[in-house]
């Protein structure tokens, strides 16, 4: 697959969702005005979950190329492992570390849960969040390119769908037993990976059957009756006091919604929506940067309290970077800074190691796009005929 500018924005706006949802508006609404932003605008947990469908859509797009390679599998193993290490590994460790050399005391202390990917854990463990807990999403991304790839390439193809079919199954069932029949109820469950696995599933399943006009078909049938239905729940959800009947169900129906918007962003022709705002290059270039900014900013604004401190609370300076406003933008600025550096200076030279790994071509196959024009370097429906590489994203989380 071919590189999509708007897959950038939905990191884009994924990650802004978590912005919002960790760090508030600038500006304090009234009541009325808090209903309607809190009813109105997709909350954090829906933008992490549209990065797991993004990751199980995008990964699994990667691995099906890869394993219709002539490469020896466990080479294509080694490959996509060394890849996903490069992209991931750098600036988290990085940033794990510098916490821990500048005094985190509770990254100190449970040091090894974050070393391991296993923070997801740890806060199912102690039943709350801690100062660095948005790592919990990582670890269960982490956690799941470890079980993935060895399905995707070494599960025979005509026996795929159940691994997806079995997946969600997974996800839903494992969030009905850990709220509803696991005692005591632990909502830090739905952090646990079995408990995300529905979202994977659902963006690997669409990734597998547009491999096949008939499959992709009868995908998008089934996804545009639930949309509208997965819709009005979520609104039920937002606009209810409490969240409303049965919210646990929540990844779910996030997840039905967002592989609906990834196929439009996909398949959307050439129009102002397009050009304006999923091809806006500032978003673009927010989705990029996306992984640094979900990384860095749960930190930022304690470190942000400490420097303020130091420069004295009473004194003019110290009084303007108080004011909440400034305090907002000031924290935005330096948090963008902070990841364009990243992304520039750390991650991109990194991910230049690639190179060495890149997965083996594909062999030409007939093309059968149903009469849209499609570049030879890119894979439609079931032709797979690129690298895999060539169609990896820079994979955020």
């Amino acid at each position: 697959m071919k590189y999509v500018k708007g897959l950038d924005t939905l990191r884009a706006f994924a990650v802004i969702l978590v912005l919002l949802g960790h760090w508030g508006l600038p500006v304090t609404l009234g009541s009325t005005g808090k209903f309607l932003f809190t009813g109105l605008v997709p909350n954090a947990p829906f933008g992490v979950d549209l990065f797991f469908v993004l990751s199980g859509f995008l990964i699994t797009n990667i691995l099906l190329n890869a394993a219709n390679s002539n490469e020896n599998r466990f080479v294509t193993m080694r490959n996509f492992i060394v890849r996903r290490t490069l992209r991931i590994f750098p600036i988290y460790y990085l940033a794990i570390f510098t916490l821990a050399l500048i005094g985190d005391p509770f990254i100190r202390e449970h040091l090894w849960w974050f070393l391991t990917y296993t923070s997801n854990i740890l806060c199912f463990k102690q039943n709350s969040w801690n100062s660095f807990s948005h790592t919990w999403s990582l670890s269960v991304e982490e956690q799941f390119y470890l079980m993935w790839p060895w399905l995707m390439i070494f599960v025979r193809p005509r026996y795929l769908k159940y691994v997806f079919y079995g997946s969600i199954i997974i996800g839903i069932a494992a969030t009905f037993y850990f709220i509803k029949l696991r005692q005591p109820t632990n909502t830090y469950s739905l952090l646990l990976m079995p408990s995300c696995m529905q979202a994977f599933g659902i963006g690997g399943l669409y990734a597998y059957a547009r491999r096949d006009e008939n499959q992709k078909q009868a995908f998008l049938k089934i996804i545009n009756i639930l949309f509208p239905i997965a819709l009005l729940i979520h609104f039920y959800w937002s606009f209810s006091t409490g969240g409303g009947h049965f919210n646990y169900w929540y990844r779910t129906v996030d997840a039905i919604i967002s592989v609906w918007i990834i196929h439009k962003v996909l398949t959307l022709k050439n129009g102002w929506v397009k050009t304006k705002l999923l091809e806006n290059s500032i978003l673009v270039k927010i989705g990029q940067i996306s992984y640094g900014i979900y990384l860095y900013h749960y930190a930022l604004p304690n470190l942000y309290e400490k420097i303020v401190a130091r420069i004295g609370a009473n004194t003019a300076a110290g009084e303007l970077l108080s004011n909440q406003v400034v305090t907002y933008f000031a924290r935005l600025v330096i948090l963008t800074i902070v990841c364009l550096f990243s992304y520039y200076f750390i991650e991109k030279p990194i991910l230049g190691l690639k190179r060495f790994f890149e997965y083996r071509k594909h062999k030409q196959l007939p093309v059968e796009n149903a009469g849209i024009p499609v570049p030879a370097s890119q894979p439609v429906l079931n032709v797979r005929i690129v690298t895999a590489a060539a169609s990896e994203p820079e994979e955020v989380k």
